[in-house]
């Protein structure tokens, strides 16, 4: 696996699924330059902590396993199942296409596109939700 496909792996593990919320761990592994475009939905860096900060409010647990990646320099693509436990007991699941850009060793963009495979509708904007 690539040096940009295990920085990928591990933030995806190590800022989605950890149940805190730790703005300067997602500094560690996104550029403060970061766009992000879920669904059609842009979100900067801000939104993109904002979003985090959400999910932790709203969930027990993120559990994500990757189905696939690639990757080729700085881009690395990704198909993903998350598992997401709400803190009211729901559960959904989740496909996830992702297209991740890095930089200087951080990831500066990521396009991405969510299936809710199952789980309650607005599950859905998971992906986005602020």
């Amino acid at each position: 696996m690539s040096n940009a496909a295990k920085l990928v792996t591990q933030a995806l593990h190590n800022i989605v699924c950890q149940p805190d919320h730790d703005e300067a761990r997602i500094r560690g592994y996104f550029s403060p330059d970061y766009q992000q475009q879920v669904n059609g939905e842009a979100l900067d860096f801000a939104g993109f902590v904002s979003h985090m900060a959400k999910l932790k409010q709203l969930t027990r647990s993120i559990d994500i396993t990757v189905v696939a990646i690639a990757s080729q320099h700085n881009e690395v693509l990704t198909r993903h199942h998350v598992s997401v436990e709400k803190k009211d007991g729901a559960q959904s699941h989740i496909e996830v296409f992702a297209h991740f850009t890095l930089r200087e060793g951080v990831i500066i963009r990521c396009q991405e596109l969510t299936r809710l495979i199952d789980g309650a509708a607005e599950d859905h904007s998971l992906g986005s939700v602020r």
